[in-house]
């Protein structure tokens, strides 16, 4: 279940701002990292809503590397969920695909971490 966000992720990258208000409790982190998890990878164009209000989720204890992962992803994650078709459409850059699959990463080690069952 903890492989959820990462396996929308990497279905959205198979071919190849936001603010966030702060002060978000772990439990609505959480509550909505789970949310994330759930989305199965054929509904990934719901993930884009899902990151935007993970990023206003992001408490202030989990510090500014997590807070901007969080706002990274939001701000870069196309709204149909497609990052390969993104690319190939210029809207995003190759780099600009690595940096968010490394600031998934980021808020999936402190989910991980902090959302246990």
């Amino acid at each position: 279940m903890r492989r959820k966000l990462a396996l929308v992720v990497a279905a959205a990258t198979l071919p190849f701002g936001l603010t966030g208000c702060g002060g978000a409790s772990v439990a609505d982190f959480c509550e909505q990292y789970e949310a994330i998890e759930q989305i199965e990878a054929a509904d990934a164009d719901r993930a884009k809503d899902e990151l935007e209000e993970l990023a206003g989720n992001v408490p202030d204890e989990a510090g500014d590397d997590v807070r901007e992962a969080a706002e990274l992803m939001a701000e870069t994650f196309p709204s149909d969920g497609d990052l390969g078709a993104a690319i190939e459409s210029g809207d995003l850059t190759e780099e600009d695909a690595q940096e968010f699959l490394a600031a998934a990463e980021t808020v999936t080690t402190y989910g991980t971490e902090t959302c246990q069952e």
